[in-house]
């Protein structure tokens, strides 16, 4: 997984996931970072969660134009898979500056 950003937006390219048939998977971004959560479990830092649409494929590109990416009231720090028939985050990575 990787997110590019430039002045002409931002570019999110995920590769080599495996989804079941007629799973109803979400990608949503977060200002949120994964952290330690109760139980043992982890958790996202944040609730807030910015939906990109869904989860299309093995590989997915997602383009956000400049205005949209600016649009955003704070930084993004985590991509969400998230199971919206269940309600509940599949898979979270947290974002790396280069």
């Amino acid at each position: 997984m990787a997110i590019h950003i430039t002045q002409a937006g931002a570019v999110l390219q995920l590769e080599n996931l495996a989804t079941g048939a007629g799973d109803d998977l979400r990608l949503m971004l977060s200002p949120g970072t994964l952290v330690p959560g109760t139980g043992g479990g982890a958790g996202l830092s944040s609730a807030r969660l910015i939906e990109l649409g869904p989860l299309t494929g093995a590989s997915q590109r997602v383009e956000m134009d400049a205005a949209r990416w600016a649009a955003l009231r704070e930084p993004i720090r985590s991509v969400v898979i998230y199971d919206y028939a269940g309600k509940t985050a599949l898979g979270t990575a947290n974002l790396q500056e280069d």
